[in-house]
């Protein structure tokens, strides 16, 4: 059935509710003879009887009941919720969001920039809950993710927010302390904090001309774990230029050598593809990717100079 059938419909409902065709013709402001056309029409398009002549009047037959009662509770469905639009003319958008970020980038990037957010585009609330990959992401409970990971598969919409840089960071009290670091090779001395299985850190070795392998290793299950055992003077993590940012300003966290490698993952904000046209998603989705290519950008350049 095609659209304009719809019409069709409606004729047909107002004729078996008021049993007349000049009666329904009224009601719908048609003419009768519109009214019957498309009584026939119906009928000739599912091929069946949907009334029969009592008289003067019209009555169903079975077929017709049962279409009936089909087409009256679509009808009524339709209509409640014209009404429910019409009693709440003021209703906005959606303006509540949720969002599931790396537990590390929420901590010292994205925490802040969300009341920043919310100001602009006038959302009451926003719910913020943890996920470091797409495995992690609770689509039941979040309306747009940050991942950190490779390009998301088919069924999502994405937008890459950045490429990451990764460079070394300590406390300032294991610089200086007496078995520091006072040249580049006096790295493999202490202890290298990862969050993956090594590879970034030989990565950065690689890149720095070390061969020397690394004498002690400590493996954590998220980032933020290893930049605490960092914050703690136990060794060193490879840390992102914008989350190293707020830790480099306040004197917590030093950069022992400028030396940086790209990392093999990205940060993607992403959605389910079914919803990325949904205003609120969309904008957030624009909003985030412009601010953090300023963001990366400027803390790249303070880095790199």
């Amino acid at each position: 059935m095609n659209r304009l059938e719809l019409g069709y419909l409606r004729a047909f409902e107002a004729v078996a509710r008021l049993g007349h065709v000049g009666a329904a013709a009224l009601e719908l402001n048609l003419t009768p003879g519109a009214v019957s056309q498309q009584l026939r029409k119906l009928q000739s398009s599912l091929a069946v009887d949907l009334f029969e002549r009592d008289g003067r009047r019209i009555r169903l037959t079975a077929r017709g009941n049962e279409l009936r009662r089909t087409v009256t509770a679509a009808l009524d469905d339709i209509g409640s919720c014209v009404s429910e639009l019409a009693a709440h003319p003021d209703l906005k958008e959606a303006d509540s969001l949720r969002l599931s970020v790396p537990p590390a980038l929420g901590v010292a990037w994205l925490s802040s920039l969300m009341f920043e957010f919310c100001q602009s585009f006038g959302l009451s609330s926003f719910k913020m809950t943890a996920a470091l990959d797409m495995a992690q992401v609770d689509w039941r409970q979040t309306d747009v993710a940050i991942v950190y990971g490779t390009p998301p598969k088919e069924g999502f919409g994405w937008r890459l927010i950045a490429t990451v840089k990764l460079r070394p960071l300590c406390s300032p009290a294991l610089l200086n302390s007496a078995d520091g670091l006072r040249s580049l090779a006096d790295i493999t001395d202490q202890w290298l904090l990862h969050e993956d299985d090594g590879t970034e850190w030989r990565r950065w070795l690689s890149a720095a001309r070390i061969r020397r392998a690394p004498r002690h290793n400590a493996y954590f299950g998220t980032l933020m774990m290893a930049i605490a055992a960092a914050l703690e003077g136990k060794g060193l993590a490879l840390v992102s230029d914008l989350l190293a940012q707020d830790y480099l300003k306040s004197g917590r966290l030093v950069r022992p050598y400028s030396i940086g490698i790209e990392a093999a993952r990205s940060y993607y904000c992403i959605c389910p593809e079914a919803r990325a046209g949904e205003p609120l998603i969309e904008r957030f989705m624009d909003w985030i990717t412009s601010t953090s290519q300023v963001e990366f950008a400027l803390r790249g350049q303070s880095q790199d100079s």
